[in-house]
């Protein structure tokens, strides 16, 4: 009973993904996404019978990438090769509100993990990416709304 209870532990701690991109292609991944962005936010809803409509006014913005950003009054860095920080602003006026984020990528860096959204670390929001080169990034970002049963899909495509 023993050798089996220690295989299904190993089982389970081995195939759980992990947040570590080192040597996965997150360090190449943060590589690309270095700059100021045109970020243009859309949204979808997404019935269950496969149906989808376009959902809001779609928002277009700044969005910087880098090792270290200001955010309103003070500066973030970045932990290390394998994340980032991002900030999104008004491009008319640079030195307005900037929501600030912690981005970092997936053991095979295709979805971004933005680290403690909504002012919580335990908060983490998870958007696949759909499109990955150096002038055209496309994230997904899903959720579910449980009053129509639909999913939400909010697109971020970022242009150079």
């Amino acid at each position: 009973m023993r050798p089996l209870l220690f295989a299904l532990a190993f089982l389970l701690v081995a195939g759980c993904d992990t947040l570590s991109t080192t040597g996965s292609g997150g360090a190449a991944l943060m590589s690309r996404l270095d700059g100021t962005w045109t970020r243009t936010v859309t949204m979808e809803r997404i019935r269950p019978d496969g149906s989808v409509t376009p959902e809001g006014t779609p928002r277009v913005d700044a969005y910087e990438v880098a090792r270290q950003v200001e955010c309103n009054t003070t500066f973030i860095n970045n932990a290390g090769e394998d994340d980032r920080v991002a900030v999104a602003y008004e491009p008319t006026a640079p030195r307005g509100p900037r929501d600030c984020f912690v981005i970092t990528s997936d053991g095979t860096a295709s979805r971004l993990i933005f680290i403690g959204e909504g002012a919580s670390i335990v908060d983490d929001v998870v958007a696949t990416i759909e499109e990955d080169s150096d002038s055209r990034q496309v994230w997904a970002f899903y959720a579910f709304d449980s009053a129509t049963g639909d999913a939400i899909r909010t697109l971020w495509t970022l242009t150079r």
